[in-house]
């Protein structure tokens, strides 16, 4: 399954994101080498392959879910390098 420039472009207008052409072009090849990568996994042979589940619900590996306490904002910005002012700076996810 391949997604054209018009579709991907109708995706990024729906998620708010005005693209350049150049931009346009790379979320288009981007997008497309993911979903070839996707399409690989139809070769694998999955018939006698159990799914996933956890042994017994009540021993989850996963962390517990708790509610902290966020009272002290400044020592959490004093302890940031990645902070601009009263906001955090994110870094790019998608390279130009």
């Amino acid at each position: 399954m391949k997604l054209t420039s018009e579709e991907v472009n109708d995706i990024a207008l729906e998620s708010r994101l005005l693209l350049t052409e150049q931009e346009l072009a790379g979320a288009v090849r981007y997008i497309n080498n993911f979903l070839d990568m996707l399409d690989r996994f139809k070769e694998l042979d999955l018939q006698n392959v159990e799914p996933f589940s956890f042994a017994e619900a009540l021993e989850c590996p996963l962390r517990e879910d708790k509610v902290n306490d966020f009272s002290n904002i400044q020592a959490i910005f004093d302890e940031s390098e990645h902070v601009d002012g009263q906001f955090f700076k994110v870094p790019r996810i998608m390279e130009e």
